[in-house]
């Protein structure tokens, strides 16, 4: 891993940990022993490496989606591999995207668009397999399927209860598959 991506991996850490307000460049390059010239040299600005955080999410989500089945059954099975790291993380954190589009999307408008290229990532995949299986409204129900996800993440997080994991693949993912 080059010193770009040890400031990425180490800000998006600690970022989803604190919040994006409650961590600073200072904090980040700490952590890393690096000084503040080398995160200038390759992040203009903090925004920059926020942008950069939300692409490696971008990636991280396709990547986890290209080793998913293009089946019904993959969809749940890629929700799942991200409610079993909620899990690891003793449902602390919550979701770093949901997260950040609370924190940042109504105050700048670089992450709020950033944040929605994550969003039409996922739900053009869920949209392109509910076509593929020939279920009604495959638009509609992509983006129900991904609000119901980033609530169950919240609260499971609010609960510290993993049971919403177990509502949402029992009762909430196939109502909203057969709703008609």
């Amino acid at each position: 891993m080059n010193k770009r991506e040890a400031i990425i991996m180490t800000a998006a850490r600690l970022i989803h940990e604190q919040g994006y307000h409650h961590v600073g460049i200072k904090s980040i390059l700490d952590e890393l022993s690096i000084p503040k010239g080398s995160f200038y040299h390759y992040f203009k600005s903090k925004e920059e490496l926020g942008l950069a955080i939300i692409e490696l999410y971008i990636k991280d989500t396709s990547y986890g989606m290209s080793q998913s089945d293009n089946t019904i059954a993959g969809i749940k099975q890629f929700f799942n591999i991200f409610f079993n790291r909620l899990v690891e993380l003793e449902l602390k954190r919550g979701c770093p995207f949901g997260n950040l589009v609370v924190e940042l999307s109504d105050e700048n408008e670089s992450f709020r668009l950033k944040l929605l290229e994550l969003y039409n990532v996922m739900t053009s995949w869920i949209t392109d397999i509910l076509k593929g299986e020939a279920i009604e409204y495959p638009d509609e129900k992509a983006k129900a399927l991904f609000a119901a996800f980033e609530g169950t993440m919240l609260a499971s997080k609010l609960e510290k209860d993993p049971i919403h994991f177990e509502i949402f693949n029992q009762y909430t993912f196939p109502a909203i598959i057969q709703a008609k």
